[in-house]
């Protein structure tokens, strides 16, 4: 039997690939903080995987909570600090993860994976440019260095354990169990509110891609991705952010207005090339199979039914 690890497989996109790898037969053992308790988890609860209890500072712990001799096949690395709020502006907690990311891969390695899995950001793409360098307003430039040193380095450290490294890049997933404060999330609860909603003008190209979709996406890497491939985990049909959300608005409130342009668009456009996902067609067979809009009905209802209150 094939088997995975998975760092951060509560999450809301680790929980995801959990339930895809075993969809196809995997034995997966999932990595959490100490404390968690999967009965208190909907994510993880009634699921066949065992959970292993390690802080991502200690991870190199890891092989001793493992029967001896146990070997692996994939691991996915999803746990993350300091993903809102303060810590995503703290450079030691997000130079940190830089380090955990590294200590991850030789762990792979001593436990037989033949694969690492990360999870990148499509915002790195955006440090190419002299603005996203140097915007001062971006709030978010230490966490998408950290992502791309990560990507950079794991490559090196990877080459050198002799383990393929793969470090697709997210452009924007959302589905039902989304808890956090990003974007389609906000604008559902907002719009189910009632809650006017102020924007930028929207012209700046996005793409959105379903958890189910995305999480089948993360495992057709680890099965069949191809070194040194760079993968972009999205729809593959990138549009006007204003183009998404007026169809979300149509969906969830109809009557609801939408301020396009009252807010100051500080981020970096990006191309209609950025957003290709042809390789990850070419090399693994992956096709979403979640519409937009049909994602949009079911995260909707999801959050209409469950009545869970937002993270922040």
């Amino acid at each position: 039997m094939k088997k995975a690890v998975v760092v951060g497989g509560a999450g809301f996109i680790g929980s995801a690939v959990v339930l895809e790898l075993l969809s196809r037969s995997y034995a997966v053992t999932v990595v959490e903080r100490p404390g968690f308790n999967p009965e208190e988890n909907t994510r993880l609860k009634d699921l066949d995987v065992k959970i292993v209890p390690c802080d991502i500072a200690e991870i190199s712990k890891i092989p001793e909570q493992l029967p001896d001799g146990d070997s692996y096949d994939l691991w996915y690395q999803f746990a993350w600090e300091g993903l809102f709020n303060e810590p995503l502006l703290d450079y030691n907690i997000q130079i940190s993860n830089i380090k955990y990311v590294m200590d991850a891969i030789k762990v792979a390695k001593s436990l037989g994976c033949t694969k690492f899995i990360g999870a990148g950001s499509m915002t790195q793409l955006e440090l190419r440019t002299i603005e996203g360098q140097t915007n001062a307003n971006d709030k978010h430039i230490v966490y998408k260095t950290a992502k791309l040193a990560c990507e950079y380095m794991g490559r090196s450290v990877a080459s050198k354990e002799d383990i393929e490294f793969f470090w697709p890049l997210i452009t924007n997933i959302y589905g039902e169990g989304e808890k956090s404060p990003r974007l389609i999330n906000t604008m559902i609860r907002n719009l189910q509110a009632g809650k006017r909603q102020s924007l930028s003008e929207g012209n700046q190209l996005y793409d959105f891609i379903h958890v189910s979709d995305a999480a089948r996406a993360f495992v057709d890497i680890g099965e069949r991705g191809k070194e040194p491939e760079s993968y972009l985990i999205g729809s593959g049909g990138a549009k006007p952010l204003k183009e998404f959300l007026t169809e979300l608005r149509d969906i969830v409130n109809p009557e609801a207005e939408l301020g396009f342009g009252e807010m100051k668009f500080n981020g970096i456009y990006l191309s209609a090339e950025d957003f290709d996902t042809a390789n990850l067609r070419e090399d693994t067979g992956f096709v979403p199979q979640v519409a937009f809009a049909d994602g949009i009905k079911r995260t909707a209802n999801w959050i209409k039914q469950s009545n869970c209150q937002e993270e922040t």
